[in-house]
Parts: structure tokens; C-alpha cells; sequence
């Protein structure tokens, strides 16, 4: 706006003085035309911040290095004699950084911006205030937008260095079982309450005391998938890959999981995956995880190995 003041003043101060050593109707009329230019521009935006109809699309998630945008759209009566600008505030929640830029909407009132895919993680964007400016830019009237956008870029799978072997993670371990009658069962002493029929009549005749049965079933133990968190996100964004594949192939083969997320310096987080469902709200809230800073780049050149295991797979019971 400073700017085109400035502007309008020295073309006025030149018109004013054409006019006084010129005093023709085309100085005349160069006159009156600067002079209400300002009373013009101030009618259209005032037109403009009361008829302005505004409108935001956008996604909620996509895939890592897909392109995803934002689009604003803008209209009004007197959309044609005016712009608008609105400020962008971007946040990435897995390291906290903060982007500020402000968007400028004159392309027949639409507009898209870009989303930041670059890397796995979940951001948010801040829409504030729009501006309503009369097509020269003497005037603005601010609109309160106040319009928060949460959005996340989720990992393609990663087939990791090594496929696991089923034959390991498909033991079983026995527990309880809430069915009376089961092929699978063990022996303990009769105590106050226990049904009649589950007494074990010829162990107890044997032993000259009560036993009774109790029904046990199988049930497969829980393997566990490790996920190192590190500032580095190249590398973070390929173990996450490789997170999403192996927990999908433990879904698909019906084995029951747990995702342990091991942050630097910070408590271990554990996710229990039985489902599709399970796996997207752990991925939800991973996504969501602030990374902690790690040592000096001197200490962890120093104490990381030359190579690790991405995703380390362990069966046992829960």
C-alpha cells in the first residue's frame, strides 16, 4: 500500500503541475480522473469485503513425494476489481519447524498451494487473515479466516532387507480358555466354587484328593517390530516404509503385533496391531511424534555402527 501511495502522489504532484502550466480540458480532465481514482478503488473494495465469498479445499493425507495442494477460492461482486493476500503459517510436527509466507490470490480469484511431501510426517497449516485489496491496492479490509488444516503424508511400503519367516512368528502359547469343554486343559486342586463337572474323576481317585480340569487354548504369540526414531529424515522416512510393509504382512498371515517406537533419550512407545484399523492409528500417532534432537553429529559418528538392522523381529508371548 506504501507503495502505491507514493506512486499516486507524484503522478498527482505532475498532474497538478501539468495542470497549472497547461490549462486545457486534457489537463483538466487528467485532474478530476486522478483525483477520484482513490474514491473509486475505496467504493470496490468496500463492495468486495462485503460480498466476498471465500473457500477452502483441501486433503487430509497423502503419500510421501506425492503432490497434495491447498486450494483458495475467492469470489464476489467486485472480485474483478480486486486481489487478495492471506497469511500462511506451516508447522511440521515432527521437528517443530515453522514456515510463515503470505499468499497472493489474483488468478480469477483461485488459487493453489503446494503442500510439503517431501518427507513422512504430519504437518499443519494455519490460514489467519485475508486482506481484500481494490485492484490498485489503495485500500484493504481484513476478513478473519481462522481456519487450521491438519494433514498428514504417510510412508509408501518399504520391502526391508530381509522377509521374516513365518515359521518363527506362527508359535503358539497357551492361556485361559473361557470354554468349558477343550481338548487342551491342565490339572489343579479342586477349590471352593469350581463346577462338578470339571473334576477330573480318575486323577482324583489316583491321587485320593479333588482335581480338577481347567481348559486351556493356543493362541499365537506377539512379534515385535522396532522402529529407531532419528532426526536424520531420509532414513526415517525409509524405516517407516519398512515398518508399513512388514506390519501389513504380519496382518495379511493373522499375526498379532507390537510396534515399538524407540525415541533417542526418551521412553519407548508400544503399539498392539491386530488389524488394518490398528495400524493406522498407530501410524496416526507416529506421525504425530516429535523427534527429539540427537548428540553432536561428532558423537553419533562415533557411536553409530556402520550398519544396523532396519526392523528387528522378536515372537514371543505378550
Amino acid at each position: 500500500m506504501l507503495k502505491t501511495w507514493t506512486l499516486y502522489s507524484i503522478a498527482l504532484v505532475s498532474t497538478f503541475i501539468f495542470f497549472l502550466f497547461y490549462k486545457m480540458w486534457v489537463s483538466w480532465y487528467c485532474l478530476i480522473a486522478l483525483l477520484a481514482l482513490p474514491v473509486l478503488a475505496l467504493i470496490a473494495a468496500i463492495i468486495a469485503s462485503q460480498t466476498v465469498r471465500f473457500r477452502i479445499d483441501n486433503p487430509t493425507a497423502t503419500i510421501k513425494g506425492k503432490p497434495a495442494y491447498i486450494k483458495l477460492t475467492v469470489g464476489g461482486i467486485a472480485s474483478a476489481f480486486s486481489f487478495y493476500k492471506i497469511r500462511l503459517i506451516s508447522t511440521d510436527k515432527m521437528t517443530g519447524a515453522q514456515d510463515k509466507k503470505v499468499i497472493v490470490i489474483c488468478d480469477n480469484g483461485v488459487t493453489k498451494i503446494p503442500l510439503e511431501t517431501k518427507h513422512c510426517g504430519a504437518y499443519s497449516y494455519k490460514l489467519s487473515k485475508l486482506k481484500i485489496y481494490d485492484l490498485l491496492g489503495f485500500f484493504h479490509f481484513d476478513l478473519n479466516v481462522n481456519k487450521d488444516i491438519e494433514f498428514l503424508v504417510k510412508p509408501s511400503p518399504e520391502m526391508p532387507g530381509y522377509m521374516p519367516d513365518m515359521f518363527g512368528f506362527k508359535a503358539k502359547n497357551l492361556r485361559k480358555s473361557s470354554k468349558p469343554n477343550s481338548e487342551i486343559y491342565d490339572i489343579r486342586d479342586y477349590q471352593a466354587g469350581d463346577p462338578v463337572k470339571s473334576i477330573h474323576w480318575k486323577m482324583s481317585a489316583k491321587k485320593d484328593k479333588y482335581l480338577v480340569k481347567e481348559p486351556l487354548e493356543e493362541y499365537g504369540g506377539y512379534s515385535r517390530v522396532i522402529l529407531q526414531m532419528t532426526d536424520d529424515r531420509d532414513k526415517l522416512d525409509l524405516h517407516l516404509g519398512q515398518i508399513l510393509f512388514t506390519s501389513k504382512f504380519f496382518i495379511d498371515h493373522e499375526v498379532p503385533h507390537i510396534i515399538r517406537v524407540i525415541p533417542p533419550d526418551s521412553r519407548e512407545v508400544a503399539f498392539n496391531v491386530e488389524s488394518n484399523i490398528d495400524l493406522e492409528r498407530a501410524l496416526h500417532t507416529i506421525l504425530n511424534m516429535r523427534i527429539p534432537e540427537e548428540a553432536s553429529e561428532d558423537k553419533k559418528t562415533k557411536e553409530e555402527p556402520a550398519e544396523e538392522p532396519v526392523i528387528e523381529e522378536v515372537s514371543g508371548a505378550d
